[in-house]
């Protein structure tokens, strides 16, 4: 029998780091089921979904939390939760940049039981104007019954003159 469970790491980095959390993982018969790692000036920050036998979870998150220079962080897989049908889309946003503007989208989104998978901004600087533009993509998990129109009007509703489009 499997278990699965989330790990967060900050730190940080040293050659081969991954690489070693990768073998461990593996030694015990484990697998990366998900992973998103990323370097920034000798950082590292990443989170890992896993999925091992049970009987060697222990062990590895052990081997995790011995890691020195590092934050690790461990979430136990809830196997209460319901799963409902689901799909991802990417979207574009361009706006005039105010205030709280991510935090409006973001509720806006969950709002409607959207779940922002990854989201990447920045603002932009445009003398012509005389204001800073925002923009952003959002990767979404959405319900398969959202009505992908709505959606979009949901969100350019954040703010006037906004532009939200389906990224294909």
């Amino acid at each position: 029998m499997n278990t699965q469970f989330t790990i967060t790491i900050a730190g940080q980095d040293h050659p081969q780091l991954v690489n070693q959390l990768a073998a461990a993982t593996h030694n015990l018969g484990g697998r990366w089921i998900v992973s998103k790692i990323t370097r920034l000036a000798q950082q590292v920050v990443g989170i890992i979904k896993i999925d091992i036998p049970t009987t060697a979870a222990e062990q590895l998150k052990q081997e995790f939390n011995a890691q020195k220079g590092l934050q690790i962080r461990i979430i136990d897989a809830n196997e209460s939760c319901v799963v409902s049908v689901r799909k991802q889309i990417k979207l574009k946003i361009e706006s005039a940049d105010r205030l709280g503007l991510i935090k409006d989208i973001t509720r806006t989104l969950e709002d409607i039981d959207i779940k922002i998978i990854q989201i990447e901004n920045h603002r932009v600087a445009v003398p012509e104007f005389g204001e800073l533009m925002f923009f952003a993509e959002l990767a979404l998990d959405i319900p398969t019954e959202i009505n992908i129109e709505q959606l979009l009007d949901s969100v350019q509703q954040v703010e006037t003159n906004m532009r939200v489009d389906v990224v294909r």
